[in-house]
């Protein structure tokens, strides 16, 4: 496997691991890649209440959040291909920083909701 692709693959799995702790769960298979479906009406009561990331922080933010409302995920198995000549928008430096702060501000405001994720968690 080339460098560059390992470093995207390590990099997502690391975004899935600190996903799965800001949400006390697994129900959230892949949080970067993917096709995505939101509820409008989930969507539309999350943009009410918080500011949402606008650039490759909002995958996270997004899904992390609507999961901290109640919303049940559906993962269905998309392939993620890296291809050799492929075009990347990912900025290395500045969206892994931008990605590590949103980590670190969703972790904070997970601990707050803790009790109510890990009800949910045991239900």
């Amino acid at each position: 496997m080339p460098v560059r692709r390992k470093k995207r693959v390590y990099g997502r799995q690391i975004t899935n691991v600190w996903i799965w702790i800001n949400t006390l769960s697994l129900a959230i298979a892949d949080g970067m890649c993917g096709f995505r479906c939101y509820p409008l009406a989930a969507v539309e009561t999350l943009l009410a209440s918080a500011q949402i990331g606008q650039g490759m922080d909002f995958d996270i933010d997004i899904v992390v959040r609507l999961y901290w409302q109640g919303l049940d995920m559906v993962n269905i198995d998309t392939a993620v291909r890296y291809p050799l000549d492929g075009v990347s928008h990912f900025r290395m430096l500045e969206d892994n920083v931008l990605i590590s702060k949103k980590h670190a501000q969703l972790f904070f405001g997970m601990l707050w909701r803790l009790p109510r994720l890990l009800a949910r968690h045991w239900r």
